[in-house]
């Protein structure tokens, strides 16, 4: 056994100068015993930490692994209060997992000390249940920052912009991060920016509730945004000015200009993007693929012109799955059999929200129409009857 030991252990070579792990050394042959037990005690811990980290957290092998690098378990003491806390304040195994991965260190947390101050505190805010779950899960960091020195600071602050707890529960929702940041200093210097291009205050807390991670941008860059968005034509008192501005933020010049040419190359003009943009932000964050989509199904199937979608870039924000084929297919259906007129407007069909929908176009002709249920759940193959069949815009 002590020859299988001492061959085992010349094979591992460690650095010399690393005398706390240090097994074998040229000049001497044979092990001691306190190297052994280091080697041995390093071991239990490396496996009692991936053991864990795979059966009690929940992460793959992979994500074990490397979380493991980050954190050393010793005992399952501590980790086994810091997963209880997590469960008893509504963290399921698939949110544990998460955050977890992200942040393996928490294990070694103080769960009284360290952490429960921090997730009563968001309870008191109104984080709770799986909003709290999502919060932690998204963005563990939020539990590494200071609670006295960072987090209460940084949410009295945004109270003082934006007034109220819900909006101040809706900006962390939307950019859970922004606890972290340095905001008073950052959002001083861009909410002043707002103010001297005349935007409202009322519109800069909706700025601020939709899209905060805009207001920690370069000032400069900030500044060079708003006057672009002005020059587009977009009147700074309006909520469509600060719609584009989110838009804008969030879109490297790259993306812009690709989004532009994406659109010219499914036969927009220049003046035709620009319009559709003032009219409606969102279509230049519509992602390519589905931009394609919808353009080649009103232009292919609908016999629609380019430039006819270029007026209603609206149309872009809805499913083509979910809403644009299903309705046109029961619109299609009822055309057929006379049952509405040949002329119907597309778009008016397309802005009902879903019950009021599925009851003027699908209950209403079920028993005379069986198929339009089947149309409305896309379980029948789209196809136009072309002639005699307009759907205008």
């Amino acid at each position: 056994m002590l020859r299988f030991l001492h061959r085992k252990l010349i094979q591992i070579r460690v650095p010399a100068k690393d005398s706390k792990t240090l097994v074998f050394s040229p000049q001497n042959h044979h092990p001691t015993l306190q190297s052994i037990s280091n080697l041995s005690h390093s071991t239990l811990q490396s496996s009692l930490t991936l053991s864990y980290l795979e059966k009690s957290c929940g992460l793959s092998p992979e994500s074990a692994l490397s979380a493991s690098k980050k954190v050393t378990l010793i005992t399952t003491e501590k980790p086994d209060s810091v997963l209880s806390l997590l469960k008893s304040h509504g963290l399921s195994k698939t949110h544990i997992s998460k955050l977890i991965s992200k942040s393996p260190q928490l294990l070694s947390a103080n769960p009284d000390t360290t952490l429960k101050p921090k997730i009563q505190f968001f309870n008191d805010l109104g984080f709770s249940g799986a909003a709290l779950a999502v919060l932690l899960s998204s963005e563990p960091t939020v539990l590494h920052a200071n609670l006295k020195n960072r987090i209460m600071p940084s949410v009295g602050f945004l109270k003082t912009i934006v007034h109220t707890n819900e909006n101040v529960l809706l900006s962390i929702k939307r950019w859970p991060r922004i606890i972290n940041c340095n905001i008073q200093t950052k959002m001083n210097t861009i909410i002043s920016i707002l103010k001297d291009h005349g935007v409202p205050e009322s519109n800069i807390v909706k700025l601020i509730t939709t899209s905060p991670r805009a207001l920690v941008h370069n000032p400069e860059r900030f500044r060079e945004t708003l006057e672009m968005v002005k020059e587009t034509g977009f009147n700074p008192v309006t909520l469509n000015f600060i719609l584009a501005v989110r838009v804008v933020t969030g879109l490297r010049k790259l993306n812009w200009e690709r989004k532009i040419e994406l659109y010219k190359s499914l036969g927009w003009s220049g003046d035709e993007v620009l319009s559709a943009f003032r009219m409606q932000p969102m279509c230049m964050v519509t992602s390519e693929k589905k931009i394609k989509r919808v353009v080649s199904f009103f232009v292919d199937e609908l016999g629609w012109k380019p430039s006819g979608i270029s007026k209603y870039p609206g149309i872009l924000l809805h499913s083509i799955d979910k809403r644009i084929v299903p309705r046109c297919s029961v619109v299609r259906l009822l055309m057929s059999d006379g049952l509405v007129k040949k002329d119907l407007n597309i778009l008016s069909v397309l802005k009902l929200n879903e019950n009021s929908f599925y009851e003027k176009f699908v209950s209403k002709f079920q028993k005379r129409v069986p198929e339009v249920l089947k149309a409305y759940e896309s379980k029948m193959k789209f196809g136009w009857e072309k002639e005699g069949q307009s759907y205008n815009s």
